[in-house]
């Protein structure tokens, strides 16, 4: 059998271990809260996608020259419309903006030319 060593082993007592790693998981705590502020800071998927879908709509009330709907629906993104009237008679101004859990995912505004909807005809 091997022979043991005599004397003392040199070893951390167990206050110094909780110390480290208290230490370690406030390290870790500030870690992660920084991790989810440069996630949510940045330009997500959704935000893409809001905002190529507001290009959408605005493109469409150009094309018809009227709004059909004022509130929209499209895969859990509330779509508001508002029209103001300007100071030039067929020209109005279109502000869309985007909502998803009340929380504003992106805006347009736009200049449209009026037409008649031919739906209320």
């Amino acid at each position: 059998m091997a022979e043991l060593k005599k004397g003392k082993l040199e070893a951390s007592t167990l206050i110094e271990v909780l110390i480290a790693m208290v230490i370690i998981m406030v390290l870790f705590a500030l870690a992660i809260g920084l991790f989810n502020n440069v996630l949510s800071g940045g330009v997500s998927l959704k935000k893409l996608s809001v905002q190529n879908e507001l290009n959408v709509l605005a493109k469409e009330v150009e094309a018809k020259g009227y709004i059909e709907k004022e509130v929209l629906l499209v895969d859990s993104v509330i779509y508001n419309f508002s029209r103001q009237e300007t100071a030039h008679p067929g020209l109005s101004r279109l502000e869309i903006k985007a909502f998803r859990r009340a929380e504003l995912l992106g805006s347009l505004k736009i200049l449209y030319r009026e037409k008649e909807n031919e739906e209320k005809n």
